[in-house]
């Protein structure tokens, strides 16, 4: 890989995001997702002396760890709605998915994201994550939008205590 500074470290990121629920033998492609973003969430603890006549910081401890992931599918379909609804799927005697809306309190799995893009060096990530609701979902769009499914979910502490494994591949 290119040391820095080098114009070939820039990066235009694409890839395919798949989720395997807890229990499940393989990972499900949740098709196109035009958004993926992993944000850090870190509570910090100041100390301060009080030796002088001003306040001074004179330590930071991190107190707690986590992190979020957001992510926007444009594929409608029943696996990725439920991820949305915390549902479970079933089918009614039509043969019609149905989904019952908050009926599961636990969503966990594994997502995985791998990086296809052209530009850049490609990006792989893997996380176990308890999915949570957030965000809208638009029954009716304005216009000629597509509907959109906004989806977050919590990144839990694997069994290596890491929030999510990135692995970096050069792009061929």
């Amino acid at each position: 890989m290119p040391a820095s500074p080098s114009t070939a470290n820039y990066r235009i990121g694409k890839g395919i995001v798949s989720f395997k629920a807890t229990g499940a033998g393989s990972y499900a492609d949740l098709g196109n997702c035009p958004v993926f973003t992993y944000t850090p969430a870190i509570t910090k603890k100041d100390h301060f002396s009080s030796r002088q006549g001003i306040k001074t910081k004179d330590l930071t401890r991190i107190t707690e760890l986590g992190a979020t992931i957001k992510m926007t599918l444009d594929e409608i379909t029943g696996e990725n709605l439920a991820l949305f609804a915390l549902s479970d799927l079933d089918s009614d005697t039509a043969g019609d998915i149905v989904l019952k809306g908050l009926s599961k309190t636990t969503f966990t799995g594994s997502i995985k994201v791998v990086g296809t893009n052209d530009v850049g060096q490609l990006v792989d990530f893997i996380a176990d994550v308890s999915f949570v609701p957030a965000g809208d979902f638009s029954f009716i769009t304005d216009g000629d939008d597509y509907s959109l499914i906004q989806v977050e979910a919590d990144v839990l502490v694997d069994v290596n205590g890491n929030y999510g494994v990135w692995t970096i591949r050069e792009n061929s």
